[in-house]
């Protein structure tokens, strides 16, 4: 059986600006249809058997602990927590979570965890972590209503050229791609991450994870896997979670009628 790329959960976060949502329980437990969040992520990386899985906590870890205690009995998984998850932005995280690892030089994909993807888009991530490639899923163009972490991609071949974080619109990055929120990196590049990633540390904790990434081009090269003409949402508000979510259940509903109907 191929060696498999290990996958980090990021489930530290706060939530501070969902509002009351996040009062009581953290921002991969809010609802979604009968399960959470981080169930729509974590189950299908527990059906593709043989990856090491490691959730990095911090805001309520007891209760993320409990509920993935609870669902997934019989899964090996590590727990690890970020001590620091109110002044870490998610560099230290990723580190952490990264430390965790039995075997990081299998490489590993990094999850944020305030996402909602297609189910068919695990497919095109498994292809990819087969790959020789680290890659960023991306879904959809830099936009007035559309900014974050992006990309610019060489096509066709997708190699990515440059990698940035953009939270105000500015125009001179319009058709960037947009990351979704999971970067892959292959065992080519596990050491340099993992060196590049100690240096920024020591600037402190008010940085993203990508940001060795925007700053060594040649030392992390890495393309883009994008799936636009799947579903795929991230959400960082009240509003932007109840449409991510009325959207994904709508999907799913499409997906199981239509198995029923035979399509």
């Amino acid at each position: 059986m191929p060696i498999k790329r290990a996958a980090i959960l990021l489930v530290a976060g706060q939530g501070k600006r969902m509002g009351g949502l996040t009062d009581n329980y953290p921002k991969c437990l809010l609802p979604v249809g009968e399960s959470a969040v981080i169930d729509t992520l974590l189950a299908p990386l527990i059906r593709d058997t043989g990856r090491e899985l490691v959730l990095v906590t911090g805001y309520q870890a007891h209760k993320i602990e409990e509920w993935v205690r609870n669902r997934y009995p019989k899964n090996n998984i590590t727990f690890v927590h970020n001590e620091f998850y109110e002044t870490d932005v998610n560099i230290l995280s990723v580190e952490l979570g990264v430390e965790a690892l039995k075997y990081p030089q299998r490489g590993y994909t990094i999850i944020e965890t305030d996402i909602l993807l297609d189910p068919h888009a695990w497919d095109r991530i498994k292809k990819y972590e087969k790959a020789n490639h680290s890659f960023w899923l991306t879904h959809g163009r830099y936009s007035p209503e559309l900014t974050g972490g992006i990309v610019e991609v060489k096509e066709p071949d997708g190699m990515i050229t440059q990698v940035s974080y953009q939270p105000h619109y500015n125009k001179k990055y319009d058709n960037w791609y947009k990351m979704v929120g999971i970067l892959s990196v292959s065992p080519q590049e596990v050491d340099c991450d993992r060196s590049l990633r100690k240096n920024w540390l020591k600037k402190g904790l008010q940085q993203y994870y990508m940001v060795p990434w925007v700053h060594h081009r040649q030392e992390l090269p890495c393309v883009t896997v994008d799936i636009s003409q799947l579903y795929a949402r991230s959400f960082n508000t009240a509003e932007q979670y109840q449409s991510a979510r009325d959207d994904y259940l709508a999907l799913i509903s499409n997906y199981v009628n239509g198995k029923k109907n035979g399509n």
